[in-house]
């Protein structure tokens, strides 16, 4: 008997074909742990610790050790207002979402002391761009919220870039 060459690539696809295909669940399953695998485990611009081989040199606890470890916090508080009530904005570091903020809650965020670019966006409007400098060992506060009620409803079409507000803490 003769086969065709491609007769056992057939009879290897059919094979695939055969086999049941997985459930919506189990892909998204696989799905979730590749992203959660290509996730950062430390905060945004945290680099992650490696444990030193020379953990018996206690002269190292310097200021040098110090400022590497050196975080900021930006504490972002959101006003209540009737408008985007129910709805979340999503925080954007570096153009990055890192979080998002509910009406009338207040989040803060921990990363290393620099300058970042801070905007918000909810569907397509957002907030200004907010150049942030965050030292070291210091809580930096921000408040943002709905850029007027009905009155400024022209914000959501004609500039929505303009629709939220994002300022410094008095």
């Amino acid at each position: 008997m003769t086969t065709e060459p491609g007769s056992e690539e057939q009879s290897a696809m059919a094979g695939e074909a055969s086999a049941p295909k997985p459930s919506v669940w189990e892909r998204m399953r696989r799905g979730m742990a590749d992203h959660n695998a290509k996730a950062p485990r430390t905060p945004m611009g945290m680099p992650e610790v490696v444990p030193d081989d020379d953990s018996g040199d206690d002269s190292a606890d310097g200021e040098d050790e110090s400022s590497e470890g050196a975080t900021a916090e930006l504490v972002l508080e959101r006003i209540h207002h009737y408008r985007d009530t129910i709805r979340s904005y999503h925080v954007l570091i570096e153009g990055q979402r890192v979080g998002q903020i509910r009406d009338d809650k207040t989040e803060s965020f921990v990363l290393r002391p620099g300058s970042y670019t801070l905007r918000l966006q909810l569907l397509w409007l957002f907030s200004p761009k907010v150049v942030v400098e965050l030292p070291a060992g210091t809580e930096t506060r921000m408040i943002c919220g709905p850029n007027g009620g009905i009155l400024q409803a022209w914000r959501l079409f004609f500039a929505p870039a303009t629709a939220i507000f994002l300022r410094f803490a008095d």
